[in-house]
């Protein structure tokens, strides 16, 4: 199993093929996983992700994230999702 990459807020990863921002970053073994991402330039959500030790993966949840766009914490992941790569 591979170390947890290095990152840091506004970094992009890819998740499950998705091109996400990182909105925030937690402690390893967090129960909420070990990042807060926004996906969906034209419709920005908040998803929760974890390293899996090969891959990053979202958790899985009820729903499909949030509206991050209506979250100012998140203003600066928005903002760098919507100026893309």
């Amino acid at each position: 199993m591979a170390d947890r990459p290095k990152i840091e807020i506004d970094d992009w990863i890819r998740v499950d093929g998705r091109d996400c921002v990182v909105a925030k970053v937690r402690e390893a073994g967090n129960s909420h996983g070990d990042c807060e991402v926004v996906l969906t330039p034209s419709k920005p959500a908040n998803r929760d992700v974890r390293w899996t030790g090969q891959d990053w993966e979202f958790v899985a949840t009820a729903d499909y994230g949030g509206y991050a766009e209506k979250n100012e914490r998140l203003k600066s992941a928005v903002a760098t999702l919507k100026r893309g790569r």
